[in-house]
């Protein structure tokens, strides 16, 4: 019996009234079977037609048709979860194209080239975006091929050949080759350029193989050489028209052409002071490694921290290149902010300068200065946690760390021990006055040998946060009755004192790059300009270590070398070493795919720019 019969005959059967005679109750019930059975006759279908749907509505009770439709509402929202769940299992949020992305930076871009940027962060990090090295510093997997599609080192360790990329073409359409590579190295290694990696490459050869390959000749082993080659390719079609010693004059340096993920777009300048105040990027849709995800990228340069922070607390940028830590409570509005904390192979050091400084000289009164000094109090209190504390010059997980050696743990009562072991008494301190001068006097005991008070000067950059470190050395000092005159520098002036080694001891950071080679910071040869030994510090076994460790790529021979270094300068103590700080980066918490947690330099914070994104969508696995 078909669908559309069962449901007419049951509700003529419900609209029948009771009867309570069997005879007639008999009788209605042959009456109904006929009527079936004439009403199967004229259709064979067991299924109703649309025409007979229609009429379904007229024969149903309120009842009935509220039932019906409550079901079917079921039935609807059922088959919409159903869907979307399986849309849901089946699929992927990914990135999509589109948005765009402001960042604040402090400073103003100079030279937007890698071969003159190395001085200016502001430079470093727009060169970074628009350009690539043969090599390049990838989050997570550390040193990896750019331009170079692969490279080999002679066994001798003096020959480096790269086959370079064939699919590579700059923001122009030219194609990347061979001469590009030759023409860039060729300008560095030309005085009249005035680059500052002249030193980095000087006495190297490069070679021409053939389109594609190239090959760098070393006049001896240089074991970090590989991290040398991430700096910046330049055109060689562009930048040959334009003599060496007009490069600094070329509007190339603002309106650069280069191979990376985003190219120049525009610019806008102050009317007044003709100083630029904005830098856009266009993502380079023929970028070899896949177009970017987000559309632009625009810079907006603040002559200061704090008119940074007031265009991020407006929202006239989404992100500060850097956030001082002692600036951080000054953002307002931080749950729309992601603080990426990134890892920094930078150390600051109290570096001992003995030729200014003969007391400096001895070296069980270094040892007493760092038991004098709490580092764990600088790094909770003064840094806010965002430091790790070190003890040695080569930081956690760069190669040769070790921490087998002596240390100088924080103990005051020891220190004043060992003070008074050599003699150094507490008295009062009163130096007489020169004619015509007032007599020095001093609120604290300050210890005292023969006629010489036991007193240093502590040199550093007036930063708040250098300064703040000083004050508190300066505090625990005073309670070994050590007189400690902090002197302060401005930043513009620093390089200077740095040349002249113009302090007793120096409070400073230094960055110590992807590969830990501590030959320019501790190598006898390094004591004077441009060196960076800035202790002055001499030992010959140090020399040889260090030598030998920077000639040989063979990784246990550089550890075996560098561990033994360390332990040396863990026992001179040209240095007191205090600690790695992090990097703050605060950035809308609208970017994702954000994944640069360790840098070398400021700039890779801007690694895989590319890679990350503001818009999603889904698509199936």
């Amino acid at each position: 019996m078909n669908f559309f019969k069962n449901i007419l005959f049951s509700i003529k059967a419900k609209r029948t009234p009771k009867l309570t005679d069997t005879k007639t109750r008999k009788k209605l019930l042959e009456h109904n079977q006929t009527d079936q059975k004439l009403v199967a006759s004229l259709s064979n279908k067991k299924i109703p037609t649309f025409k007979q749907v229609k009429y379904l509505g007229k024969l149903l009770t309120v009842r009935e048709k509220l039932a019906i439709k409550i079901f079917t509402t079921f039935v609807i929202v059922g088959v919409i979860f159903i869907g979307i769940n399986s849309y849901l299992n089946l699929s992927n949020v990914a990135p999509a194209k589109g948005g765009k992305y402001t960042e604040a930076l402090v400073g103003s871009p100079q030279f937007i080239n890698p071969i003159l940027a190395q001085t200016n962060d502001v430079d470093l990090d727009l060169s970074s975006i628009l350009f690539n090295g043969l090599m390049q510093y990838t989050p997570g997997l550390g040193l990896v091929e750019d331009l170079a599609e692969s490279y080999s080192i002679s066994e001798d360790q003096k020959v480096y050949t790269f086959v370079l990329r064939k699919d590579v073409y700059w923001h122009d359409g030219q194609l990347f080759t061979a001469d590009d590579v030759i023409f860039t190295f060729s300008r560095i290694n030309d005085p009249n350029a005035k680059s500052p990696l002249y030193f980095n490459f000087k006495g190297t050869t490069v070679e021409k193989i053939d389109d594609f390959t190239i090959r760098f000749i070393l006049t001896e082993p240089f074991a970090p050489f590989l991290e040398n080659l991430t700096v910046g390719i330049i055109p060689a079609h562009v930048w040959k028209n334009i003599p060496v010693q007009n490069s600094h004059l070329s509007d190339l340096n603002l309106k650069p052409i280069g191979t990376g993920p985003y190219q120049f777009a525009s610019l806008t300048k102050d009317n007044k002071t003709g100083e630029i105040k904005s830098y856009t990027l266009e993502r380079n849709n023929g970028y070899f490694d896949g177009p970017a995800n987000i559309d632009k990228i625009i810079f907006k340069f603040y002559p200061n921290f704090d008119l940074a922070i007031e265009a991020l607390n407006n929202k006239n940028v989404q992100a500060m290149s850097f956030l001082p830590k002692e600036k951080q409570d000054r953002i307002i509005n931080d749950r729309s902010l992601n603080y990426q904390y990134l890892n920094l192979p930078q150390y600051t050091a109290i570096f001992f300068n003995q030729k200014e400084n003969t007391l400096l000289k001895n070296q069980t009164l270094r040892k007493i200065l760092a038991h004098g000094i709490d580092k764990d109090k600088l790094v909770s209190d003064v840094l806010n946690s965002e430091a790790q504390k070190i003890e040695g010059t080569i930081l956690p997980g760069q190669l040769g760390y070790t921490d087998d050696y002596p240390k100088y743990p924080f103990d005051i009562e020891y220190a004043k021990g060992e003070l008074e072991k050599l003699d150094w008494k507490l008295a009062t301190y009163e130096v007489e006055a020169k004619e015509g001068e007032t007599t020095e006097t001093y609120p604290f005991q300050v210890r005292k040998k023969n006629s010489t008070y036991l007193e240093l000067g502590l040199t550093t950059v007036n930063l708040p946060e250098n300064v703040d470190i000083a004050k508190a050395i300066q505090k625990t000092w005073q309670l070994l009755g050590v007189k400690t005159n902090i002197k302060l520098v401005e930043p513009d002036n620093i390089a200077e004192t740095l040349k002249n080694r113009d302090y007793e001891i120096l409070l400073y950071g230094a960055i110590i790059g992807y590969d830990p080679d501590p030959f320019a910071f501790w190598h006898s040869s390094q004591a004077q300009q441009p060196g960076l030994n800035l202790s002055q510090f001499t030992n010959n076994n140090a020399d040889k270590l260090l030598s030998d460790a920077r000639k040989t790529t063979n990784i246990e021979e550089r550890e075996k070398d560098y561990i033994a270094f360390q332990k040396i300068i863990a026992e001179e103590v040209p240095a007191v070493f205090l600690y790695n700080p992090t990097y703050t980066y605060p950035q809308t918490n609208k970017i994702l795919g954000f994944e640069n947690h360790t840098i070398v330099i400021p700039a890779n914070r801007l690694a895989n720019i590319e890679k990350w994104y503001i818009k999603t969508d889904r698509k199936f696995n």
